[in-house]
């Protein structure tokens, strides 16, 4: 685990802690005795309600109070109509876990199918009463915690920062690597090892996540009125990443298949050495952008070695009898 993540995963655990101890003082030491009898049920809401961003707050509160409320209607309306029994409880269940696949639940669904156990078999005895102390202190537990989340907001720019430049690092080392795959063999004495297609999608999801949770504290979070250059460089720097990361993928995946029928490079030496300094000037360009500003030597060298690979590829038009690795080159 990053420093970053974990001291963001610390700040979360801090304040998860106070919204729970304050909500547990609350419904146990200010409410009435019958209320209180439930007590537990406010700090469960804040440690619900307790995530990263307001926005996941406020919307996870949300669904978490709206399946309690599903669930204990479903309880309430078995129990009416059937009592309590075996086949009772088996019902609520069954009908609380097909409620729960409600796309607009999301992942709160699980709690229809528990909140309707629990309203049918523990608040047997006052089941309306139960059901208000459930969802009533519930909710009262995830309102505090998202009152802690706007009092102190997160804002994880670091956090995508780091991912973006991990991603954009990888990226130059994966062009390197592709570059040495065209190099011819005496002008390389040392190869780049390419990372595995699994590693570059677990870099982009991380990017993608990183950058979604940044886009989503930004909302109803005082502490980003002033970084909002920040977090539209953060996003044009992940949509060209993105796109690169695909190219690169692409034509890591060409490369593989083209060898895996017995391909071989070898056969367009006229092609391969621009191919490899085109890679390679475009690794250096990639490797150099820091804060989303790019090099502008770098830049104009990689424009200018594509250009004379371009070239090169027009002087050899690509015969898919003959030099079939000209073909390989030319798609990207």
């Amino acid at each position: 685990m990053s420093g970053t993540v974990r001291d963001a995963r610390v700040q979360l655990a801090l304040k998860g802690a106070f919204a729970a101890a304050v909500a547990w003082f609350v419904a146990a030491r200010l409410l009435p005795d019958d209320v209180a009898t439930y007590a537990y049920y406010a700090p469960l809401g804040a440690v619900i309600a307790i995530h990263p961003t307001v926005h996941r707050s406020m919307t996870e509160a949300g669904r978490n109070v709206a399946g309690i409320v599903l669930g204990a209607s479903i309880a309430l309306l078995t129990e009416a109509v059937l009592g309590v029994s075996v086949l009772t409880v088996a019902l609520v269940v069954a009908v609380g876990i097909l409620a729960a696949g409600m796309r607009w639940l999301g992942s709160q669904g699980a709690w229809v199918p528990t909140a309707a156990l629990l309203t049918l078999v523990v608040g047997s005895s006052n089941q309306q009463n139960y059901v208000l102390a459930y969802s009533g202190l519930t909710l009262m537990g995830a309102v505090l915690a998202v009152g802690v989340n706007l009092l102190l907001p997160a804002l994880p720019l670091q956090r995508s920062a780091r991912s973006l430049a991990d991603l954009r690092d990888t990226l130059a080392s994966e062009l390197d690597a592709l570059g040495d795959s065209y190099c011819p063999p005496a002008d390389s004495t040392s190869r780049t090892e390419r990372s595995s297609h699994r590693h570059l999608d677990h870099l982009l999801g991380e990017m993608r996540c990183a950058v979604r949770e940044s886009g989503e504290a930004a909302d109803a979070n005082r502490r980003a009125r002033n970084q909002r250059e920040t977090l539209r460089g953060l996003h044009r720097q992940a949509q060209a990443l993105e796109q690169l990361g695909f190219l690169v993928q692409d034509l890591g995946l060409l490369l593989d298949d083209h060898d895996a029928v017995g391909g071989s490079l070898g056969s367009a030496p006229q092609v391969r050495l621009p191919a490899a300094q085109a890679l390679r000037a475009l690794a250096s360009a990639v490797r150099a952008v820091t804060g989303g500003r790019s090099d502008a030597d770098l830049t104009a060298r990689a424009v200018d070695a594509v250009d004379h690979l371009a070239a090169t590829l027009r002087a050899h038009p690509p015969d898919a009898v003959s030099h079939p690795d000209l073909l390989v080159t030319g798609t990207w």
